[in-house]
């Protein structure tokens, strides 16, 4: 049996945000913690472009521009979650992307070599309230690389 290594410090902290309450608080988490650590902190929003995110980022739109625009409407609020969660924090950086959210966070952690990954318990989707959040638990099983879930503040 090979010797497990010990962990060390976190170098790159990967936080996958929906924009929920659930993510202002694992935010919270991942900001201090990549504080302590002197990690870089990667924050991911996924655009779910299946029917059930219709609307979320933007009013209706001709279906020819509404992914630009889902993606366009996401980095605006991605953008300002970050000046509001991130404050006196430089040491991060952001992505947006569209996909399954599942299956992007757990290819981003992979090519972003994360070594944690910082999650709301809840997201915004109907299902994700149903088990400690559809998107969350697919997570917590297939990463390969350790998963903080914080739970909601209040």
């Amino acid at each position: 049996m090979a010797a497990k290594t010990k962990p060390s410090a976190f170098k790159r902290i990967l936080l996958p945000i929906d924009f929920s309450q659930s993510s202002e608080d694992a935010a919270a988490y991942a900001v201090m913690m990549a504080k302590t650590h002197k990690a870089t902190l990667h924050i991911l929003h996924v655009v779910d472009v299946s029917e059930d995110a219709t609307g979320f980022y933007v009013p209706h739109l001709a279906y020819e521009k509404y992914d630009d625009e889902m993606v366009t409407g996401a980095e605006k609020m991605l953008t300002k979650f970050c000046s509001k969660v991130c404050k006196g924090f430089k040491n991060f950086e952001t992505e947006t992307v569209t996909g399954n959210p599942y299956k992007v966070i757990l290819k981003v952690a992979k090519s972003s070599d994360a070594d944690l990954l910082v999650m709301g318990a809840f997201g915004r989707g109907r299902l994700d309230k149903l088990f400690f959040g559809s998107t969350t638990e697919r997570i917590m099983r297939k990463s390969m690389c350790p998963v903080l879930i914080v739970h909601p503040s209040s």
